[in-house]
């Protein structure tokens, strides 16, 4: 019998991109697709699935909020997360919010497949190097905005609140540029490349 996988992720290239390989294999099948978090929420506790692949950047709810609030209701469909953002960042987190493995997008057809396998077995797929003792804090040591100067941490909060460069620097009494120039520090510091990956950081160690 094949294993049943859903399929959670905003971009329906990706969506189909996964779905081809999928359909080429003879021991797994597709048998749902979402394309924001409530969708996969709800199609994780609703369909007879074996596997649920979660991308973390998901719009109306974020991956991470999908999965925590499947476990909390005590649902064990194992979930592996597929990502474009940096693993050195979400790994641990995933882990220990109870994902069964994470794999970036950049990864080949190969390692995609063969972490959907592992964990069907019953077992895990993370980076080897990202692993961490599962009984650890979230976020002691772990916490990527102890980094940032006070300045640069309430730059990041109004970003991450929505509030526009001219707007903060406004409120900071500071030119644009300097506000520019604060964001691209702290971008570089937190390792995210836009606005919507620092909102998802963020989220995930509750800074907002």
């Amino acid at each position: 019998m094949k294993a049943r996988v859903i399929i959670a992720d905003d971009h329906q290239v990706v969506r189909q991109g996964v779905r081809e390989i999928l359909s080429r294999t003879t021991d797994l099948v597709v048998v749902g697709e979402a394309d924001d978090g409530a969708e996969a929420d709800a199609l994780a506790r609703s369909c007879r699935a074996d596997l649920l692949i979660l991308d973390i950047a998901l719009p109306i709810r974020r991956g991470i909020q999908v999965l925590e609030s499947l476990r909390t209701d005590g649902l064990k469909l194992p979930v592996l997360f597929f990502s474009m953002y940096s693993a050195s960042q979400y790994v641990d987190y995933a882990r220990q919010a109870g994902a069964q493995g994470f794999v970036g997008k950049d990864a080949d057809e190969a390692d995609l497949l063969r972490a959907i396998r592992r964990i069907l077995a019953g077992g895990t797929c993370f980076p080897a190097r990202h692993r961490v003792d599962p009984g650890a804090s979230a976020t002691a040591g772990n916490d990527p905005f102890t980094s940032l100067s006070r300045r640069e941490f309430e730059v990041m909060q109004a970003l991450a609140g929505g509030t526009s460069i001219l707007d903060i620097a406004t409120r900071l009494g500071v030119s644009p540029q300097t506000v520019t120039t604060y964001r691209r520090r702290l971008l570089e510091k937190l390792e995210v490349r836009s606005n919507a990956e620092l909102v998802a950081l963020a989220i995930l160690h509750n800074q907002i």
